[in-house]
């Protein structure tokens, strides 16, 4: 063997230890780790949601009322329809159900820095799906709606557009995003969370207000004199989680036929309907919520 055949070898060698090196730091945080969500859950006895205030998926219960559809973690009393799989699939796997409060803004970040292992009703976009797995097995189907102020014109997005309604929407969402999308004209203000939102909608601070089409009925339920409307062209998306990319499929494997259940069985609509008559809206007098 020549020299220079020695120095290909050893040059070759060096450059596969380098695309080697490169492929596994590419993967996702939890391959690298060894650990999978599946494997952590079974390890800690703990299956941690991610809590962003957002009726009728999570909310606080501070009455602590013991009406059907209240979900007990430590001290606090939590209601949503969110909260209630989970309790569902938490008991299945013999653990416990932690909540884990944070904001849709942050939940792309929180979920790769480990601090849930699924957040859910987080729209899945191509963005997204770059950064963070979901759950193949849609819920059922949303759509992005508008509340204002009855008499009001929120039938298309042109007529939003054109009119530059200010829209509270919270920040971090598929609304926002779509907002900005089909009505560029409107004037957005921005928030944490629904509760901030719709306290500024009551004080007169904005025109409108935008979140999913289930937390603007239970909303307009709840506030006299308003309407919701899911603009023309409707903006539907597959209600879902988002969970870690990991190589490991148990735990996505888990919550497909888990989501399939529920969709299926009743059960999405029965939670449902507990966290409206909670609030005291007579669903039978809004509109259906779960589109299939």
């Amino acid at each position: 063997m020549t020299e220079v055949s020695r120095r290909g070898i050893a040059i070759g060698a060096t450059l596969a230890a380098a695309g080697t090196a490169a492929l596994l730091a590419s993967r996702p945080a939890a391959a690298q780790t060894g650990k999978s969500t599946w494997q952590n859950i079974a390890d800690t006895k703990t299956l941690r949601l991610g809590a962003p205030i957002s009726e009728p998926f999570v909310f606080k219960d501070l009455t602590n009322s013991p009406a059907p559809g209240a979900v007990k973690v430590g001290d606090t009393t939590w209601r949503g329809f969110s909260v209630n799989c989970a309790k569902e699939m938490a008991e299945a796997l013999g653990v416990e159900l932690q909540m884990v409060d944070t904001t849709y803004g942050n939940a792309i970040a929180g979920l790769q820095a480990n601090q849930f292992d699924l957040i859910f009703a987080l729209d899945g976009t191509v963005k997204r799906a770059a950064a963070v797995d979901f759950v193949p097995q849609p819920l059922f189907m949303y759509g992005t709606a508008i509340l204002a102020k009855t008499g009001a014109d929120i039938a298309t997005w042109d007529a939003i557009n054109a009119k530059k309604l200010k829209i509270g929407v919270p920040v971090g969402t598929t609304m926002e995003t779509e907002l900005m999308r089909r009505a560029p004209g409107a004037q957005l203000d921005r928030f944490q969370n629904i509760n901030e939102m719709i306290a500024a909608f009551q004080a007169g601070r904005v025109e409108a207000i935008s979140s999913s089409l289930t937390g603007m009925t239970l909303a307009s339920g709840r506030i006299p004199g308003t309407i919701v409307a899911m603009p023309n062209p409707p903006a539907l998306f597959p209600m879902t989680a988002a969970i870690r990319q990991e190589l490991d499929p148990r735990w996505r494997n888990f919550l497909a036929t888990s989501f399939g259940y529920f969709a299926y069985s009743g059960f999405v609509q029965n939670a449902l309907n507990q966290a409206y008559t909670f609030r005291g809206v007579d669903i039978t007098k809004v509109q259906a919520v779960v589109i299939r």
